[in-house]
């Protein structure tokens, strides 16, 4: 907790600094103005609301003595009044008295849950005390209301490499609250690489909760695999959670035919380890199916450099010959095959075997030893003056 500690105290800090300067700017309003009715409207225990105002002024200002007398007034009169709490709490802490500030700040923060600033002082105080229960639930409330998102994503990332933590989010997570969806985005995006243990601990804990885990939320950890370079785990973990035969992989590419991505919903999930077509082209680019495969059509009238498809494969260096079965002229095609190294980008070089004008039904490429653990096989669009429809299918690498 020593370091998720750190964090909350650093990101409180920047955010009660913010918080200050709005308050001290009301401060300097009523201390400007001579008009006696605003300084009794702000000023009196007869005006809750507005009294808590001005005494969270005073304490910005540096009068703790004067915070901490207008907001016991109003507490006496409110004790419901979070705000005067939270006031009297951090005057009381200011003036020396920590143990009764902090025993006032958690009364407050429990009639409090929508008071931002009583919150983050919460969360700086259970990260201190190694309190995981209340770190997650106080962070769990700030993101419910949208507030301070860098620093409810920085502990919640956090969270999955302590267990306690991890736990915690786990049982959140359970209640599918708001802010799932930029969790699981947050890791596609995010995620530390020290952090992938972590993460699968998280949906094993998911599991223990019996609820489901989406398509869509394996993916943006599959691909955040990706980004980081383990390539065979992402690959491991996508066979494994959506019933990928391992038996499949030997088939390169996956799905050389097209039967699975022909039948499957535009909107579904998809792994970089299948078929990844361009929705940008949907509509132009159609499937034909057969009975036991489907070819895809490839219109002419596309602008050159458009990716129409793409797939992640994990071929071992040597050479290799790719083939796809043409209908059409091959030649006047209006597309051709890249393969592209990673992690380092570079675009492996081709050798057309059938012609200048060929790139589509025959290209061969040598995969090298160094920094070609993966490859990315994508079918783009070439300008062509004369360009004609064609379909492929039966796409295979030997």
């Amino acid at each position: 907790m020593h370091r998720l500690g750190r964090t909350a105290i650093a990101v409180t800090l920047g955010a009660w600094f913010c918080w200050q300067i709005g308050a001290a700017g009301f401060a300097g309003l009523a201390v400007r103005s001579a008009d006696p009715r605003l300084l009794a409207v702000t000023g009196t225990p007869s005006h809750p609301e507005a009294g808590s105002i001005l005494a969270q002024s005073l304490l910005a200002a540096g009068d703790a003595a004067g915070a901490a007398r207008i907001a016991q007034s109003i507490v006496q009169i409110d004790p419901t009044n979070d705000r005067a709490l939270r006031v009297l709490g951090l005057a009381t802490e200011k003036l020396g008295h920590r143990d009764a500030g902090a025993r006032i700040m958690r009364e407050a923060a429990n009639l409090g849950w929508r008071d931002t600033p009583t919150q983050l002082w919460i969360l700086q105080d259970a990260a201190l005390r190694d309190d995981a229960v209340t770190v997650i639930r106080r962070a769990d409330a700030l993101a419910r209301r949208g507030r301070f998102p860098d620093y409810t994503r920085a502990i919640f990332l956090a969270s999955l490499n302590e267990p306690r933590l991890r736990a915690g989010l786990a049982e959140s997570l359970a209640k599918h609250p708001v802010w799932r969806t930029s969790f699981f985005s947050d890791v596609h995006q995010r995620l530390p690489a020290n952090s992938t243990t972590g993460m699968e601990a998280l949906f094993r804990e998911m599991r223990v909760h019996r609820q489901g885990i989406a398509p869509n939320e394996w993916l943006n950890y599959i691909d955040r695999l990706v980004d980081l370079g383990d390539f065979r785990r992402a690959r491991t973990l996508w066979a494994i959670n959506f019933s990928i035969p391992t038996a499949r992989f030997g088939e390169t590419p996956y799905d050389g035919t097209f039967a699975l991505a022909s039948k499957r919903p535009s909107d579904a999930a998809t792994s970089q380890f299948e078929w990844v077509l361009n929705p940008d082209t949907a509509g132009a680019v159609v499937f034909n199916p057969g009975p036991r495969d489907a070819s895809l059509t490839i219109p002419a009238e596309l602008a050159g450099g458009t990716t129409i498809a793409s797939q992640l494969m994990i071929l071992p260096p040597r050479s290799y010959t790719l083939t796809a079965r043409v209908d059409g002229d091959p030649a006047s095609a209006a597309a051709g095959w890249n393969i592209t190294c990673l992690p380092s980008g570079r675009e492996l070089p081709r050798r057309l075997t059938r012609g200048a004008d060929d790139e589509l039904s025959t290209v061969a490429f040598d995969v090298p030893k160094d920094s070609c653990a993966a490859q990315r096989l994508t079918l783009i669009t070439r300008d062509r003056s004369d360009a004609q429809i064609v379909s492929i299918g039966d796409v295979r690498i030997r």
